[in-house]
């Protein structure tokens, strides 16, 4: 592959990203969040297993009712990042101009990550009681994007005592390349609980 035509897949790598982030693939996004799970759990699937729920849930699959909910660095957007990149690939003309140095990631606890969740799992849990949802059904479902730190798993999690209490059914976390489930009660799914508190640890994958 020479290197205009390596130009040219990079465009298109950024054109299905930015489709990816739009709202009418927003499903087929928070789908590919939990196959990500599995995958790393080691679980066989088939897509049409999947369905959507009434957001929420937002994925249905098996027994389980994921709701699922993007970590981002503080003031980052991921559309916009993703707006710009196209742009940016769109207008080199070679390799060399999409080369930029990015400031080495900060190492953070492993409790410092799972903190990372208590903003959205607080509003979430805040605005469904509201409604009159029943957060023991929902099996939350956290995706890590985190560019400006990187998670020490030699480091240790936490009991995670404010989620408990805040009463969902589950509660996992997946990021580009590992995988958690922090809780799951008896009432969860099996393929869940059978891997509660193992943090799994795979090759850098797809991300966006």
């Amino acid at each position: 592959m020479n290197e205009s035509d390596y130009l040219r897949l990079l465009t298109f790598q950024a054109e299905q990203a930015n489709l990816m982030l739009s709202n009418a693939r927003k499903w087929e996004r928070e789908r590919w969040v939990c196959q990500r799970l599995l995958d790393a759990l080691n679980i066989d699937y088939g897509t049409d297993e999947f369905g959507p729920g009434q957001e929420p849930p937002d994925v249905l699959f098996r027994e389980a009712s994921f709701e699922v909910f993007l970590v981002l660095d503080a003031g980052r957007r991921l559309n916009e990042e993703w707006r710009e990149e196209l742009q940016r690939r769109r207008n080199a003309f070679s390799l060399s101009q999409l080369i930029r140095r990015e400031p080495r990631p900060r190492r953070i606890s492993a409790a410092e990550l799972q903190g990372l969740l208590a903003p959205t799992l607080r509003k979430k849990a805040h605005n469904y009681r509201e409604r009159g949802i029943d957060l023991g059904e929902l099996d939350m479902l956290a995706y890590i994007n985190l560019k400006r730190v990187a998670p020490d798993f030699n480091s240790s999690f936490p009991p995670p005592s404010e989620y408990l209490r805040q009463g969902w059914r589950s509660l996992s976390l997946v990021g580009p390349n590992f995988a958690r489930v922090l809780f799951a009660h008896g009432d969860a799914p099996p393929f869940l609980r059978s891997n509660l508190g193992r943090t799994v640890l795979f090759d850098l994958g797809i991300g966006l």
